[in-house]
């Protein structure tokens, strides 16, 4: 994999955090990078993001929704969390 394809991976997968988080981008972007337990949560993160725009596609799928609305609060609280803790070595 290229220098540029893991870049579009790593965007990719960061897009709906860098949409939540705009004001952080290179914040977020260094601790992709850097750290991974913050990386696994940018993915988990995205996960819960498309299983909810699924989800509310569908009709008769409100437990799902609320779950994974909870999913994404709980999420987000602890990606701030890592986000404003962010100390540069």
């Amino acid at each position: 994999m290229g220098t540029n394809e893991v870049e579009d991976e790593i965007v990719e997968c960061i897009r709906p955090l860098l949409a939540r988080f705009s004001e952080d981008e290179k914040v977020v972007r260094r601790l992709v990078a850097t750290n991974g337990t913050f990386d696994a949560l940018c993915h988990q993160y995205r996960r819960v993001i498309d299983l909810l725009k699924a989800y509310e596609a569908k009709a008769d799928q409100e437990a799902e929704i609320e779950w994974l609305k909870r999913r994404r609060a709980g999420l987000e609280e602890e990606l701030l969390t890592r986000i404003e803790g962010y100390q540069p070595q």
